[in-house]
């Protein structure tokens, strides 16, 4: 208990007062420091006044008594005995790191760095200052610091196993992921299969937005330790951006258990579930974020875009303005406004989507998604110039993100990888083996921009038949046979390993498609793929949609594609990725005469319910005239492509005749890559 009257530090108040403590009941300071480890921090303070006045007066005591000072948030009475005891013993480290915890808390934050570095330096092999400095460090965002300090404490106790993973992450987050891993290795030897080493190690992966580096820790750690819920969630990102959907929702119904979701949890999954085509439970799970919080605006941002896959543009562009109302800097409804208005924002709305682009707090790919919707609502006004520019600024953004998430286009690794799928595949040999259930696969291919969802569409209005959508077990499948096998020469597959490819593939269809009679795979990287596909899949179609170079190549420059589509930010890399893509064709339209089918872009719209009949057949179905109609079959569309071929079909009015002469360096480069110019196919 405290002596009333009687300040901590004043030493003639406790000696006028010392009569009235009984040497008996003063405490040691070992003594205080047991009433610490069991918690009693008043109790101490009182023991450290009692001694205080009973005369003692030591540097431990004194420095004991700030230390329980600063515990008891009495940080201005803290400073005086704290800088007793280093005036005392200035040489002791124990003493000067307690003087900058005392600094730290008095708000000098740069002064209990100095005070620590000076402790470091002259003491390393004493680890709690190396350690304090290293964890302060890092709450000031100065990673490689922090890190030489953790290092210095790790090499004076290297089996402290939990600096060792701070040491990791802050390694991590100074881009020093070398020797990141190489601490972690470490840490693993210390503890095999530790959770958080673990969740470091995810931690790291997330950071550098490796996928699958995340699934593989997310597994085991969801196996080593359940119940943490960060293994759920990076599990479900990770299936998520690999397209796995379905599994994602899996992995997402398992974190809920876990925690008690909010508006933001609801809405991840919502979005989730709308990328696996299950709009009843992105409905489900958007109520309940509405519930939690009505005018919360990711909810009502996610709600628009429902809503535009249901048909309901009006009611989504409301969505959409309430979104923007409660959070103006919110990307995602402007995103919506720009689909539902056919790009054109207005002028208050483009202003903010160009602003953004070009804030350099904002992460790259958000920046790049609002140049974007800028150069769209510019190019709806008819303002080309200002568009292209916009444009052009936009997939430098883009190609910094790529380059960011280490992804970038390699023209000579991708023409060489087609030179090896044309030698190794150059037909199909015909092999009776026992086909596994499953319904037929129906393959489309081509180029991104190209056409692909409207020939779905049309195939998927057929009673027989589910749409798939891009699937991604072919493009697995494929890159890692032919990455092992190249070598041996022509492929030949054995009808056990057909059936066992077969059967894999199968296991991944999902819902509704794994029922049906036929289904539609449209994964555009299945273009590689169609001589492995003619094997596995020996009566399936594979039906290869071309689009007039010009047109398919610009358009895949204007929009906001995929990071993973590496080629797609510079006309000249989409150039020559095109001319790959029209070796590959003309590889395959020879050698799979009659199972590589290419439908023309142009010729298909132009004689639409002729092109329809002659897609049906080439498909191996009997026509029913509800193809024809296909924008009446689904009450909602998979994806915002679909919604575009709903509202016409027609040729698509020409971008590039509009762009004129400023895509004079685009034709150059396509008929370089020896492309025709008109057709897309390879020039003779």
């Amino acid at each position: 208990m405290r002596i009333s009257g009687a300040a901590p530090n004043d030493r003639r108040g406790w000696k006028g007062l010392k009569f009235m403590t009984n040497a008996s009941t003063v405490k040691s300071v070992s003594e205080i420091e047991a009433m610490l480890r069991a918690g009693s921090i008043g109790e101490a303070a009182a023991a450290c006044e009692a001694a205080l006045a009973a005369g003692q007066d030591g540097p431990d005591l004194q420095c004991l008594y700030g230390f329980v000072l600063l515990g008891s948030d009495r940080t201005a009475e803290a400073g005086e005995p704290i800088k007793r005891a280093v005036s005392t013993d200035p040489s002791n480290p124990r003493f000067q790191s307690l003087l900058a915890e005392y600094q730290l808390k008095s708000g000098e934050s740069e002064a209990a760095v100095s005070t620590l570095q000076s402790t470091v330096a002259a003491n390393p092999a004493y680890t709690p200052a190396a350690k304090r400095l290293g964890t302060i460090l890092i709450q000031m965002n100065r990673w490689k610091e922090a890190a030489e300090s953790l290092d210095t404490a790790l090499k004076a106790d290297p089996g402290d196993h939990q600096t060792a993973l701070i040491l990791a992450s802050a390694l991590a987050a100074a881009g020093e992921y070398g020797g990141a891993y190489h601490v972690l290795d470490h840490a693993e030897k210390i503890r095999p299969d530790d959770p958080d080493g673990l969740t470091v190690r995810l931690e790291i992966a997330r950071r550098r937005r490796d996928f699958s580096a995340m699934e593989t820790l997310a597994r085991r750690l969801t196996e080593v330790a359940p119940e943490r819920p960060v293994g759920w969630r990076d599990l479900a990102t990770a299936f998520f951006e690999r397209g796995l959907y379905d599994d994602a929702l899996i992995a997402f119904d398992k974190l809920n258990t876990l925690i008690a979701p909010g508006a933001e949890e609801y809405t991840q999954y919502a979005a989730i579930a709308m990328q696996a085509l299950d709009f009843e439970k992105a409905e489900k799970a958007l109520d309940r974020a509405e519930a939690v919080a009505p005018e919360h605006p990711r909810p009502l941002a996610a709600r628009a875009q429902l809503l535009i896959y249901q048909g309901d543009a009006e009611k989504a562009e409301d969505y959409a303005l309430r979104a923007i109302k409660a959070d103006p800097a919110l990307l995602g409804p402007y995103q919506h406004l720009s689909f539902i208005r056919k790009g054109r924002l207005d002028e208050d709305q483009e202003r903010f989507v160009r602003n953004y682009a070009r804030a350099e707090d904002i992460a790259l790919g958000s920046r790049a998604g609002a140049s974007f919707l800028a150069a769209q609502s510019m190019e709806a006004r008819g303002e080309i110039d200002a568009a292209f520019s916009e444009f052009d600024y936009a997939n430098r953004l883009a190609s910094e993100r790529a380059e960011h998430d280490l992804i970038a286009f390699d023209y000579e690794g991708q023409s060489a990888w087609t030179d090896v799928i044309i030698s190794v595949f150059q037909g199909a040999e015909e092999i009776d083996y026992e086909a596994p259930d499953g319904p037929s696969p129906i393959f489309i291919v081509g180029l991104p921009r190209s056409g692909s969802t409207l020939l779905e569409s049309v195939i998927g209005a057929h009673s027989k038949v589910e749409t798939g959508g891009e699937m991604p077990m072919i493009p697995n499948l494929f890159n890692r046979w032919l990455k092992e096998n190249h070598e041996a020469g022509r492929a030949s597959l054995s009808a056990d390993q057909r059936k066992h490819l077969a059967e894999t593939y199968f296991r991944g269809i999902k819902g509704d498609a794994a029922k049906a009679v036929y289904v539609t795979d449209k994964n555009l990287l299945n273009t590689e793929a169609a001589g492995f596909i003619a094997q596995v899949f020996p009566n399936s179609p594979i039906i290869n949609v071309r689009r007039n170079p010009v047109e398919c190549c610009f358009s895949i420059w204007r929009q906001d594609m995929l990071k993973f589509w590496a080629f797609a930010t510079d006309l000249e890399n989409i150039a020559r990725r095109y001319g790959l893509y029209a070796k590959l064709v003309s590889h395959f339209e020879r050698v799979l005469l009659g199972r590589f089918i290419t439908v023309q872009y142009e010729d298909f719209v132009g004689n639409f319910e002729n092109g329809a009949k002659k897609l049906i057949a080439s498909a191996g179905l009997d026509w029913e005239p509800q193809c024809a109609a296909f924008q009446k079959e689904r009450a909602v569309a998979p994806t915002l492509s679909a919604l575009q071929v709903r509202e016409e079909v027609s040729i698509r009015s020409s971008r590039a005749e509009a762009y004129g002469a400023r895509l004079d360096p685009l034709r150059r480069a396509l008929e370089g890559a020896g492309v025709d110019l008109r057709t897309g196919a390879l020039a003779q």
